[in-house]
Order: C-alpha cells, then structure tokens, then sequence
C-alpha cells in the first residue's frame, strides 16, 4: 500500500525561493544524495560563502519535501541536514554579526529537524516547520551576505 504526504505549499514556495536565491531549483533528476561533504577550502568573500550556504539549504528543504512526499528517507534527510550543518561551521566565522545569527538561527532550526526526524513515528509536522524555519534564516543570511554588510567585525 502507497502511503501519500500532504507537502503544503510553503515548502514547495521555499524550494522555489531557494532556487531563485542561487540554485537550480530544487529540480532533482538522479537519486537522493545520502552523502556530502561540506566544502574543504573557505571562500575568499562572505557572498560566496552564503551562496555555498544557500545551495546546500536548497538541498536540506528538497530533500525534507521528497521526505514528506514519501520519496526519499529520514537518512537522506539527516545527509543533508549534516552537510548544511558543516558548511555552516565552515562559514560562519567569515560573516558579520549579523549573518551569523541567522546562521545560528538556521542550525538551531536543523537541530529541530534532527529531533522531528528521531520521532517515532517521524513528527511531519516538526519536519516541516523546522525545514520552512531553517530556510528563513538561511534567506535572511543570504540577503545580509549580498548587501556586503556581511564582512566580520574585527
């Protein structure tokens, strides 16, 4: 027996947003990523380094939404959500004040993710409000490190 989730339109408007924001989308044509690795070297300017950010929260909400549609697995979710939260380590001393606290606000969103995900059953609810959560935050980093007042204070 299929067993269908309800995906709101708000994640399927944030998958979009992301898209417009410096990704593809959320368009997925291969299987669901199971791993990934945060990026090894860090960017030399904090725009690239919330573009970086942006792309792999792309990847946390496409993810969370194939989770609730029924077509990719709570493991695949937690890949994802491990891979934003590196990329967020990586970057987040490279930012100003103000884009690191969204970026603080973010991981704590995926930290509520994590704990809907280890519900059991899984919380769908939780899932997607943490995913929309997150994605705000993530939003609101990505528009600070673009004004260019994103330069970390000495």
């Amino acid at each position: 027996m299929t067993v269908r989730r309800w995906v709101p339109g708000s994640l399927l408007a944030a998958v979009l947003v992301l898209g417009a924001c410096g990704g593809d989308g959320g368009s997925d044509t291969g299987p669901p990523a199971t791993t990934q690795t945060p990026a090894t070297t860090q960017p030399t300017r904090p725009a690239d380094a919330c573009e970086g950010v942006v792309s792999a929260g792309q990847d946390v909400v496409s993810t969370a939404g194939r989770f609730l549609s029924g077509s990719a697995t709570a493991n695949d979710v937690r890949a994802s959500v491990s891979a934003l939260s590196g990329e967020i380590d990586s970057v987040r001393n490279t930012v100003g004040p103000e884009a690191r606290a969204h970026l603080d606000e973010a991981k704590s969103a995926l930290d509520r993710l994590g704990t809907a995900l280890t519900a059991q059953p899984p919380d769908v609810s939780g899932v997607r409000s943490a995913a929309n959560d997150a994605l705000t935050a993530l939003k609101q980093a990505a528009t600070v490190c673009r004004s260019g007042s994103a330069t970390p204070s000495s």
